[in-house]
């Protein structure tokens, strides 16, 4: 479809600026009728920018390239002496019922007398169009390379987001199975149990897997999942606080974003200690944006302090970045008895929570 007959706005645009041209077929008629004349310089050169959109097509077919500029011009100069021919001939058609306007009765004997002068704005107003629809052809095709860049961009953003999806399960088995061969060693009960709660949270994430977008609730259900199979090892060290408002819970991140962060505190953090230290989650909604705050103690012995980069805070900063760009951030806070994750966000609900 014609780019201008897609959008009305575009099309009333152009008919408006070929009515503001019908002033050049006007004043070269030189009528005493200035009404008539006025009327069909204005009537053939709308009909005449309506008549020559098919000219888009013939420049998509003819595009202006050096080793093709000599058949161009020659098609684009027979096409010329067509149009400017039949822009005569439509004047003449429309100047015999003008002609019966009061005073406009030598309309007719006037468009004759000026075909040399109608014929050459024909041939003007061909060109015109066929340069502008020349540029409007080029346009058009900027506009859709931009398109496919966007698609290529978009498509590469979302592999790579699942690329960094999918790296968070085989550390998270890593660890996972760390902990079932410990509890082997010295309770048989514990070590099935976790192999029991280890598939229960992997048949979760299998759903979240495929979508790019969970609520807080959900997520945090899955890391809590997770968290009972530390639990067994942990035991009493692992204290889990939770201070969620409600308005965030419904809030949308991206799937699997905290369960490599908690993964972290506690291989790095909770685990090195030798006394209880609790793992606390908070999270808000204020003014748009979401704050998720995931803290951990620290054993203060100088070996625990030392807490080794790995890939859940590099994973969750590269996906935030894949996913919002600078418009989310991940911060640490740390002192010798704690480590604090700040995660802030857009704050996203899904569509029917909007609704509602």
């Amino acid at each position: 479809m014609h780019p201008l007959l897609a959008q009305r706005r575009s099309l009333s645009a152009y008919l408006l600026f070929w009515a503001g041209l019908s002033a050049v077929p006007w004043v070269l008629i030189h009528s005493n009728a200035q009404l008539g004349a006025l009327l069909l310089s204005l009537l053939c050169t709308v009909a005449f920018a309506l008549a020559t959109l098919p000219v888009w097509y013939l420049c998509r077919a003819l595009p202006l390239q050096p080793a093709r500029v000599w058949q161009v011009v020659s098609i684009h100069a027979v096409a010329s002496a067509i149009w400017s021919v039949e822009f005569l001939v439509f004047a003449m058609l429309v100047a015999e019922p003008l002609a019966l306007l009061p005073g406009a009765s030598s309309l007719p004997a006037e468009v004759e007398k000026a075909e040399a002068a109608l014929i050459g704005v024909g041939a003007l107003f061909y060109l015109l169009a066929a340069t502008f629809h020349y540029v409007l052809a080029e346009l058009e095709q900027r506009r859709k390379a931009g398109e496919r860049e966007a698609e290529l961009q978009l498509a590469a953003q979302r592999a790579e987001l699942s690329a960094l999806r999918a790296q968070v399960h085989p550390h998270f088995l890593f660890n996972s199975l760390n902990t079932v061969s410990a509890l082997i060693g010295y309770d048989a009960a514990k070590a099935r149990e976790a192999c029991l709660l280890l598939a229960e949270y992997l048949r979760g994430t299998l759903g979240g897997q495929e979508q790019a977008l969970v609520s807080l609730r959900d997520e945090w259900a899955l890391c809590e999942r997770y968290l009972k199979v530390e639990a067994l090892r942990l035991g009493e060290r692992l204290q889990i606080e939770v201070a969620m408002e409600e308005s965030a819970e419904h809030c949308e991140i991206p799937s699997l974003l905290l369960q490599p962060l908690v993964e972290n505190a506690i291989t790095h953090g909770i685990a090195l200690a030798n006394e209880p230290k609790p793992l606390r989650l908070r999270a808000r909604c204020h003014d748009g944006r979401l704050t998720v705050e995931l803290e951990n103690g620290l054993d203060p012995a100088p070996q625990a302090q030392r807490r080794p980069g790995g890939l859940g805070i590099a994973n969750v900063r590269a996906r935030l970045f894949g996913q919002y760009g600078k418009d989310a951030t991940l911060r640490v806070e740390r002192d010798v008895s704690r480590f604090k994750l700040l995660l802030d966000l857009p704050a996203t609900l899904p569509q029917a929570a909007e609704a509602t």
